[in-house]
């Protein structure tokens, strides 16, 4: 695994990730709430129980996206080659607002993770 991904598994097991509410805790930020949904911003909450989120599809694109690297590490290990197929992205802002709407993104040329830096 690694060595970004273990610290995130760790920050994230002991709360330690950077959400609005440990930022208000270490005097970087005075607002806990997330713009999102208006409701306290706390690790828990980003990563699984965001109801706006949720009704947003944003756990849906979330967990196929793993899906989609776990079929090409398999094929690869296998010897197979898998082409993801090309889909338009609709991407929310921090804020809100949809940005790249109807633009066609191919996913082969995507790091593997963004934590692998």
């Amino acid at each position: 695994m690694a060595p970004l991904r273990i610290s995130f598994v760790i920050r994230s097991v002991y709360d330690l990730l950077p959400s609005n509410a440990n930022l208000v805790r270490w005097g970087k930020k005075e607002d806990p709430t997330r713009p999102l949904c208006q409701s306290r911003h706390t690790t828990k909450q980003v990563l699984s129980s965001c109801k706006i989120a949720l009704s947003q599809g944003r756990y849906t694109w979330r967990r196929n996206r793993v899906l989609q690297e776990l079929a090409a590490i398999i094929s690869m290990a296998k010897g197979q080659t898998i082409l993801p197929k090309t889909n338009a992205l609709i991407f929310i802002t921090e804020g809100g607002a949809k940005a790249w709407l109807g633009r066609s993104v191919k996913t082969t040329n995507h790091r593997k993770c963004r934590l692998d830096g």
